[in-house]
């Protein structure tokens, strides 16, 4: 869910690696659908082209699938799609980052995933959403123990809610009671 008005995914990201340039960093912008095995395999590549090595990444996927309904009333295919969105994408992420971060001289670096608050303990009309955020601290403490003698730190974020043009459009369906805001 976009908010209304609001810049296209790439676009965004094109936008804020421009920002980080004009203030004098440096940003390369590399579109990907994280729950595209090929697409995540060649962002962690672009990102070693581009950097040398990969010795951090963050991975903040989500979306509202798994959301607005009871948790028996949701299709299989909405099962699908939540998980695959909330959490396939970070352990796909992840693996390419673990991959690329074991190869590399010396080898070792630090992941964090953003996690939620509704995956400490569920959240009425957000069953999926929960359970997949929950999957995501499980899969990080499982990470964090299979990786550390490597070097390989790896982290969840618990976010509670922040400002985001997702968080509004779940703000706006819910206010006006309708899953597209209607």
């Amino acid at each position: 869910m976009r908010a209304r008005g609001s810049p296209s995914l790439p676009a965004r990201g094109i936008a804020v690696a421009e920002e980080i340039e004009a203030a004098g960093g440096t940003a390369r912008f590399i579109a990907c659908d994280v729950s595209v095995p090929n697409q995540v395999s060649k962002l962690i590549e672009g990102a070693v082209d581009a950097y040398g090595r990969l010795d951090c990444a963050f991975n903040n996927a989500a979306s509202t699938d798994g959301v607005f309904k009871l948790s028996a009333e949701f299709s299989e295919d909405e099962f699908d799609r939540a998980i695959t969105t909330n959490l396939k994408s970070a352990w796909l992420c992840l693996k390419y980052e673990i991959q690329q971060m074991l190869e590399q001289t010396p080898p070792g670096g630090a992941i964090v995933n953003t996690s939620s608050v509704n995956g400490l303990g569920g959240a009425a009309r957000a069953g999926l959403y929960s359970a997949a955020k929950a999957g995501i601290l499980a899969l990080m403490k499982s990470a964090a123990q299979e990786y550390a003698q490597q070097g390989i730190r790896v982290n969840a974020l618990v976010a509670g809610a922040f400002r985001t043009p997702m968080l509004e459009g779940v703000i706006e369906a819910a206010a006006s009671g309708s899953p597209d805001g209607e």
